[in-house]
């Protein structure tokens, strides 16, 4: 027990689990609590050409060893080379598809047998899949791609995390919600009804694995600018992607888009020990959009 709880009555200390307070913070630089050294990561959507290998990397570069999980092997094969080799790190690939149950799990099983176990879930696979429009104009096909993508994987990766993390009495599954999910926006009513459901099952889900040494918490990116939107800006297609673009910078307090690597900075703070203490919330990197 820590010095600073000498001469309270044992009752007190076990009472508000005074003895769970991380002491050995305060004397600690914030740079060494925001190193990742040798923490077990699986990143879905990790091939992604935006957040996913923003994250990646920014984890990679902090010291954690990364399983880069994603339904395309190649595209995952190559940001992971890229990051072992820009970092020096331990990366590897897997193929995985989060919408398919038998897939994220044995996914996540092979990345724990490999590091070891597991310390963190990153649910970053989603997207709008192009599918911006009315709700009206929608057929069923769509909106199951767009739940079973943006919700359901979550759902199966966490629970496949789970698997392994509860047995460890440690783990923290961080989710890629969006802004979206806490606005009101034209054209991306089913996206962001999945996003906002995600804020739901992030705040639950913490709160149920309370006493379980588990964790879960939720990042709320804004509209970022990366490789395929500047390529999307530089040409007339697209237009409905303009308008939802138009649509958001009008919102932004921050007077410009971010990068991913902005908001890839947010899950790198809450995948470490400087950022454990936010759990069951939904942390917005928008640039000010939904405040």
């Amino acid at each position: 027990m820590s010095d600073a709880l000498a001469g309270l009555p044992p009752a007190v200390v076990e009472r508000y689990h005074l003895d769970h307070l991380p002491f050995d913070q305060v004397d600690r630089a914030p740079d060494e609590l925001m190193r990742l050294s040798g923490r077990r990561v699986i990143v879905t959507g990790g091939a992604g050409p935006a957040l996913g290998q923003a994250i990646v990397h920014r984890l990679a570069a902090l010291g954690a060893r990364v399983a880069v999980a994603d339904i395309d092997g190649e595209a995952a094969a190559a940001v992971a080379a890229a990051a072992a080799d820009r970092w020096n790190a331990d990366t590897f690939s897997i193929q995985a598809d989060v919408t398919d149950w038998d897939s994220i799990h044995a996914a996540v099983a092979t990345t724990a047998r490999r590091l070891g176990g597991l310390d963190v879930l990153v649910n970053n696979a989603g997207g709008v899949l192009g599918l911006h429009g009315p709700f009206i104009e929608q057929d069923a096909r769509s909106m199951r791609r767009l739940v079973e993508l943006n919700l359901i994987g979550s759902l199966f990766a966490s629970k496949a995390a789970l698997t392994v993390m509860l047995p460890q009495h440690r783990g923290r599954i961080i989710t890629i919600s969006s802004e979206g999910g806490k606005i009101s926006m034209d054209g991306l009513a089913i996206y962001n009804a999945c996003k906002a459901g995600l804020i739901g099952f992030t705040r639950n889900l913490a709160r149920e694995l309370r006493h379980t040494g588990v964790s879960a918490v939720a990042v709320c990116p804004g509209p970022m600018i990366g490789p395929v939107q500047l390529g999307r800006l530089a040409s007339a297609e697209n237009a409905a992607g303009r308008a939802a673009m138009d649509e958001t910078w009008w919102r932004l307090t921050a007077d410009r888009f971010s990068l991913p690597e902005e908001v890839a900075n947010m899950v790198a703070f809450l995948a470490s020990e400087a950022g454990a203490y936010l759990q069951g919330t939904a942390v917005s990197v928008g640039g000010g959009l939904s405040d």
